[in-house]
């Protein structure tokens, strides 16, 4: 444990799923945590969970709504009162949903808390990223990313026809495009992209019914994974940042693999840049 004391990691989701289980094993390991969850009940459990497996492990909640410009930037100035440098931000907090839903900020939900949160988090935060030894943003992105062709650049936020799964590929993809482009731009941090698996959680919950129906048939052949073996390759990379060497890299089951040609594509990652930088309010 003392090989961490020092380390600190930022968990977004991590109330629930993967972002849970990478809060508890870094816990275990030595690491300050601060963690970032969006149901205050669901918090408590978990805070309670951990300091029942991780006795005297620090861990500090924000209580936060994502798809909220306003309340990423209150995360981000708790997450400064907590600590003076960051050594990895884990951009895990996702959300699929079945019915369209449009933020205070004016924007579709999904893309507000699935692409421009964790642009946003991540730029307020670099500063304190910065401080560390070297730095690490890891973002959890998907496989799905690859079952779209590209962006829907005439139409990110979905304002003509809603899909919400299509939007939800669309944001994974959007991803990897930033990961790429945070790597490119900032080369004194290293940012990675992971495909955790399909994983057994309360994911699909809010989800449509196809996709609903996509998790009960990927459970039914048992291609579900469980919460712990998905926060594997998190784990790994968070541990170690030489795992994620040279920096940009999209990895799964701890092995650097190739997004598809539309994740790889440099001109669509500095266009989608662009545009989060304009969505967001903010410019790094």
């Amino acid at each position: 444990m003392a090989m961490n004391q020092n380390k600190v990691a930022v968990i977004t989701g991590a109330s629930s799923g993967i972002g849970f289980e990478t809060a508890l094993v870094l816990a275990r390991e030595g690491f300050t945590i601060i963690a970032l969850g969006r149901n205050p009940s669901r918090i408590e459990a978990r805070r309670r969970a951990i300091s029942g497996a991780a006795p005297g492990a620090r861990v500090d909640w924000v209580s936060a709504d994502l798809s909220s410009m306003a309340e990423v930037r209150q995360a981000a100035q708790k997450i400064a009162e907590h600590t003076g440098h960051i050594d990895v931000l884990i951009n895990n907090a996702g959300q699929i949903l079945g019915e369209k839903s449009i933020t205070a900020d004016g924007l579709e939900q999904t893309f507000a808390g699935n692409v421009l949160a964790p642009f946003l988090l991540t730029g307020i935060l670099l500063p304190l990223i910065r401080k560390a030894r070297q730095g690490h943003v890891i973002t959890t992105a998907s496989v799905g990313h690859s079952y779209i062709d590209d962006m829907f650049w005439d139409d990110l936020q979905f304002e003509r026809a809603y899909d919400g799964a299509a939007a939800y590929l669309q944001s994974k993809l959007a991803n990897i495009l930033f990961t790429r482009e945070l790597a490119r731009r900032h080369p004194d941090i290293v940012a990675s992209a992971i495909h955790p698996g399909t994983v057994q959680s309360n994911f699909p919950d809010s989800a449509d019914a196809a996709t609903k129906a996509y998790f009960a048939a990927a459970i039914e052949r048992g291609e579900l994974v469980s919460p712990e073996q998905a926060a594997d390759t998190l784990l790994w990379l968070a541990r170690e940042v030489r795992n994620a060497l040279p920096s940009g890299g999209y990895f799964h089951e701890r092995q650097r693999v190739e997004p598809s040609a539309s994740a790889s594509d440099a001109t669509a990652a500095t266009r989608l840049w662009q545009i989060c930088e304009e969505l967001a309010g903010i410019a790094y």
